[in-house]
């Protein structure tokens, strides 16, 4: 980043107060490499990894490309001159993340404080059949109410005898119980999971299983939940073998998973509508060139810090709120109010934004709700979150259910950082991780209770008088 800000200094000084934004950034995201560096302590499936990434590629390789390339206006607004400002706030929430990460003592204690998962697994195979045949019900209601058809959902949408004009994968039409039936898909995940680090006959079957949910959720496009199912079973291997992967290993794996959602959003709205795809249109030149177009996020958050407070008052948490009405389906509540995501998005960049379906990341809701300060105490918290999640794993590193849980979270952190809206995370994290939190709590339940009936049956068997 140095030697580029140097190059540029001598070519197009004109944007050096860019580049050196970019800079500063790319420096505070690497504080966990040099602390690695320096204390020897490095571990890749470290949380800082993916999400000093991700924010690298939002933040810093997004602009920069958009910067060369002229891309000055977003919908209509001229966005790259809010960048100094708006990195300036990023920087503080930036520094506020690492302090909560680095906060260790009271991550160790929280993570302390939560539940201990079970040692015991028995039953738990059948479990995770049972979700997902729970899951493959709920979700083939909700393909009938859609008007879908399983041929297309496996068949990326190319073979399919229901009409062309289809209901498309939308949130914004469907009602409170369809959108339920829906979510339950992501219980296929946790399922196969399950099944992955606990079954131990039958495995060849899993492959079919995962080809199968792949091609679900490529279909429906959904990128995140591919990332999610791809990624899982090879960060649980490699935890429960307790090594890492090298650097080329890794390297390799984020250009495939790149590529592969580059693909994805290459064709997705061709899935969805059930047209034809021709196999000669993708290329790692597309692939790539669909992947950077993704991630353009920063560009939501300049607006918002631009337009708030200035233009419209903070909303002061209503968008964290909005989690205690979501629920309520429209039906018993006709005035229920919209979601204050859709506001913020409509109010900055205005209906066109809106009905594209435009999204920002994590920060700018931060923003949008409290200011600097706000940015700062969230990042803290998500900061300080993402270090328990790590030390829960660094404490029952040798219990399978700590590694499925950590196998799972760490990719979705990835949804969290490049989608701001916190009510859609919290149901998207509580349909995935719930079949996991209540296998642990059934297995914890059931070993309670097999251990109580064993010291029972040990003093009843017992001679009178013994261990007086």
């Amino acid at each position: 980043m140095l030697a580029l800000l140097l190059s540029v200094t001598l070519v197009r000084p004109e944007l050096d107060v860019y580049f050196l934004c970019f800079t500063i950034i790319t420096i505070l995201l690497a504080v966990p490499l040099v602390i690695g560096s320096v204390t020897r302590r490095m571990d890749p499936f470290d949380p800082t990894t993916i999400i000093a990434a991700s924010y690298f590629l939002y933040f810093v390789y997004a602009p920069i490309r958009n910067l060369i390339g002229g891309q000055y206006y977003f919908f209509g607004k001229l966005i790259m001159p809010l960048l100094p400002r708006g990195f300036l706030y990023l920087a503080f929430g930036i520094v506020g993340m690492w302090a909560g990460y680095y906060a260790t003592g009271m991550a160790r204690r929280a993570a302390n404080s939560v539940p201990a998962p079970p040692e015991a697994h028995q039953g738990v195979v059948l479990y995770a059949w049972i979700i997902a045949g729970v899951a493959l019900i709920s979700f083939n209601a909700y393909v009938h109410l859609a008007g879908l058809s399983w041929v297309r959902l496996l068949t990326l949408g190319q073979l399919s005898t229901a009409p062309s004009a289809i209901q498309e994968f939308t949130t914004s039409d469907r009602s409170s119980f369809s959108n339920y039936l829906y979510s339950t898909l992501d219980w296929l995940t946790s399922a196969l999971m399950l099944l992955y680090a606990f079954s131990h006959r039958g495995r060849k079957w899993l492959l079919a299983a995962f080809i199968a949910v792949f091609l679900v959720y490529t279909t429906i496009g959904f990128r995140f939940r591919v990332v999610i199912l791809v990624l899982a079973p090879v960060i649980y291997h490699y935890l429960s073998i307790r090594r890492r992967p090298g650097v080329l290993r890794m390297a390799a794996v984020a250009v495939g998973m790149m590529l592969l959602i580059g693909a994805i959003g290459q064709s997705r709205s061709s899935f969805r509508a059930g047209t034809n795809v021709e196999a000669s249109s993708f290329s790692v030149a597309s692939s790539s060139e669909t992947f950077a177009n993704d991630l353009d996020l920063y560009q939501g958050y300049l607006a918002i810090v631009d337009d708030f407070p200035r233009d419209h008052s903070y909303l002061w948490g209503s968008s964290f709120a909005y989690l205690l009405i979501q629920p309520i389906p429209r039906g018993v509540w006709p005035d229920k109010p919209e979601a204050p995501v859709g506001t913020i998005v409509d109010v900055i960049l205005g209906p066109d934004a809106l009905d594209a379906g435009i999204a920002f990341p994590n920060v700018g809701e931060f923003y949008a709700n409290f200011g600097a300060a706000g940015l700062f105490a969230c990042m803290w918290a998500f900061g300080f979150l993402a270090r328990v999640l790590y030390e829960y794993l660094n404490q029952h590193e040798d219990n399978d259910w700590a590694r499925i849980i950590y196998a799972v979270t760490i990719p979705f952190l990835v949804q969290v950082i490049s989608r701001g809206y916190f009510v859609q995370i919290f149901q998207e994290a509580a349909f995935l991780l719930l079949p996991l939190v209540l296998g642990m709590w059934i297995c914890r339940r059931r070993s309670q209770t097999h251990r109580l009936v064993l010291t029972r049956a040990g003093s009843e068997s017992r001679p009178t008088g013994q261990g007086l």
